[in-house]
């Protein structure tokens, strides 16, 4: 567990958002981490592990404007729409390609690709991170085998952020990922999800048959397995395993229909 601070004058405030680009200048400051640090997602140096209390963050621009929190990695965008990583580079969520050294990894640096592009927001999940343009355009990198980039079918790693070609049409105010999968509100109400779709997550495009409890399955399994419950689960656990080969997966963002007679004004 981590935490992020943006602290402006003698106020903290957690992740605040970036204004308007268009209107007047975000409120900016320092960010501060506290928590786990065991993947550097706080910012300090190795060997750091816990981070005890609300701690700078070195390496950053002096103002920013947004910060988000990955499971195992952090990003912040600078008052002048720069994006910036630190953490876990494993799935290359940092930006900085795969072959980034591990000792540099804690060190926040300033994601390459988005030279072009200023960015207003940030978003990230276990494995992937996302972007947000002030033009509405919506960038991901990282790797994630659920589909959980939106870039396609099969698409399974970016090295580099990548624009979502599916949304390109829409401005995009807000990403937020979940397990696997990630949806995405447009300034015009409309909702897209993609991704792993398992159990209705993403609504009916995604609807497929659920998995049985651990419960429902030894009771099904029970005449077979009735020697021991543990087979029954080990079972249970080695077909869920093999299910992995042939996950339910929306490759790319697709409109979430059952929403769509809702005004919907904000996605966590």
């Amino acid at each position: 567990m981590r935490h992020l601070l943006r602290a402006r004058s003698s106020a903290s405030r957690l992740f605040s958002a970036l204004a308007a680009c268009a209107k007047a200048p975000p409120r900016s400051g320092a960010v501060y981490g506290f928590g786990d640090n065991s993947h550097g997602a706080v910012g300090q140096p190795a060997p750091a592990a816990d981070v005890y209390v609300p701690t700078p963050v070195p390496s950053l621009p002096p103002s920013v404007a947004a910060v988000a929190a990955g499971h195992y990695h952090s990003l912040a965008v600078s008052a002048v729409g720069e994006v910036w990583a630190w953490g876990r580079n494993e799935e290359g969520q940092l930006g900085r390609g795969l072959n980034a050294p591990r000792n540099t990894w804690s060190k926040p640096e300033q994601v390459r690709g988005l030279e072009n592009v200023q960015v207003r927001s940030v978003s990230a999940s276990g494995v992937v991170s996302a972007a947000i343009g002030c033009d509405g355009s919506l960038w991901v990198w990282g790797r994630s085998k659920r589909g959980q980039l939106g870039l396609g079918k099969d698409i399974v790693e970016a090295t580099v952020p990548c624009r979502v070609q599916a949304l390109a049409s829409y401005d995009v105010v807000k990403v937020s990922f979940g397990w696997g999968h990630a949806m995405a509100l447009t300034k015009d109400g409309g909702l897209f999800g993609w991704g792993y779709s398992e159990n209705g997550r993403l609504g009916v495009m995604g609807r497929s048959t659920q998995a049985p409890s651990p419960q429902e399955y030894i009771g099904k399994m029970g005449d077979k397995y009735s020697s021991s419950m543990m087979d029954a689960v080990e079972k249970m656990v080695a077909e869920k395993i093999r299910s992995e080969d042939n996950m339910p997966i929306i490759w790319e963002p697709s409109l979430v229909h059952e929403v769509c007679h809702l005004e919907l004004i904000a996605l966590y």
